[in-house]
């Protein structure tokens, strides 16, 4: 009777434990916050060659969603943020400004937004490209080699010790992030 009983335990346990984890196959627990600026929890897998991610709600409720129909979603720990019909990976953030990673390129392809199709425009660059977003502006830039000095010049020029590690090369395109870091952290 009581290995019945130790048998009844632990096929409930597992049993239980199955129904708990709603996380479909591929699919990662994260948030999403749709274009009227509603947070969703659920689970989302992406789909970046597409351009597009799917959204499991909580609820039950399964949906694709282009960048035009979101405006941020997180994948485990990592944030992405929608701008200009693209996805972008935020690499570092702070008060001031972002670094962002371009994750998907839908320039040209046919997009929806409801029943409405459209020939998506984008930033310039492709996949894997680094982009400077400061905060108070709402402004993106492209981040090159060639113009690195430029657009923090532009961007964050009224960061004075930015700037002067820059012009002594202290700091370049290898040190995005530590150029955002600083720019973040300036008075």
């Amino acid at each position: 009777m009581k290995k019945f009983l130790l048998l009844f335990l632990v096929a409930g346990s597992i049993a239980a434990s199955a129904q708990t984890n709603s996380t479909p196959d591929g699919f990662t627990t994260g948030y999403l916050i749709n274009s009227s600026n509603d947070r969703l929890e659920g689970s989302i897998k992406e789909s970046f060659k597409k351009g597009t991610i799917s959204f499991n709600s909580t609820s039950g409720i399964s949906k694709n969603y282009t960048p035009s129909e979101i405006n941020e979603f997180a994948i485990g720990q990592d944030v992405y943020l929608a701008y200009m019909n693209d996805f972008y990976k935020v690499t570092s953030a702070g008060t001031k400004g972002s670094l962002l990673q371009k994750v998907t390129n839908n320039k040209g392809k046919m997009l929806y937004n409801g029943s409405d199709a459209y020939a998506a425009t984008t930033t310039d660059g492709k996949i894997g490209d680094f982009y400077l977003k400061i905060k108070s502006t709402e402004k993106v830039a492209l981040v090159t080699k060639q113009n690195f000095e430029k657009v923090f010049a532009s961007f964050c020029g009224d960061c004075t010790a930015l700037q002067a590690n820059i012009l002594a090369k202290q700091l370049d395109y290898s040190t995005l992030d530590k150029a955002v870091e600083q720019y973040n952290n300036c008075n």
